[in-house]
C-alpha cells in the first residue's frame, strides 16, 4: 500500500512538471489513430469563408481514408495561454495533430493542402 502511494505521488509530481508546450500539444492531441485535430491559429478574427472552405474539402479528403479530422480555430493569445510563446505559432498558421502529437506545421493553406494529398493518396 506504501508503495502505491509513493507511486501516485511520484506521478502527480511528474504530471505537474509537463512543460507548457507539451501540456498545449496534449490539450490539441487526439486519442486515437485514426483522428486528426486541425487546429488554425489567428490574432484577431479567424479566416474568412473561403479559407475554412479549404479546411473542409481537405477534412472530406481524409474521411475518405477513413481518418475523422476536428477542426479548431484558435486564437494564439488568450486569458489562459499564449500560443505564440508556448508552440511559436503565427497567424494563420495550422497545426494538425495525431496521437502521438504534431504530425503537420504548416506556415500557409496551400502548404497544407500538399501534406494532406500525400496522406490521401497513400
Amino acid at each position: 500500500m506504501k508503495k502505491l502511494y509513493c507511486w501516485l505521488v511520484v506521478m502527480l509530481v511528474l504530471a505537474g512538471c509537463a512543460s507548457g508546450s507539451q501540456q498545449a500539444v496534449q490539450h490539441f492531441t487526439p486519442s486515437s489513430q485514426n483522428e486528426y485535430h486541425i487546429v488554425v491559429f489567428y490574432e484577431t478574427e479567424p479566416p474568412n469563408k473561403k479559407y475554412q472552405s479549404s479546411i473542409e474539402g481537405m477534412k472530406v479528403l481524409l474521411a475518405r481514408k477513413n481518418i475523422d479530422t476536428m477542426v479548431t480555430y484558435q486564437k494564439i493569445e488568450t486569458d489562459k495561454r499564449n500560443y505564440e510563446e508556448l508552440l511559436q505559432v503565427q497567424d494563420q498558421q495550422v497545426l494538425v495533430f495525431d496521437y502521438k502529437g504534431i504530425k503537420f506545421n504548416a506556415r500557409n493553406i496551400e502548404v497544407l493542402e500538399g501534406m494532406i494529398l500525400q496522406v490521401a493518396n497513400e
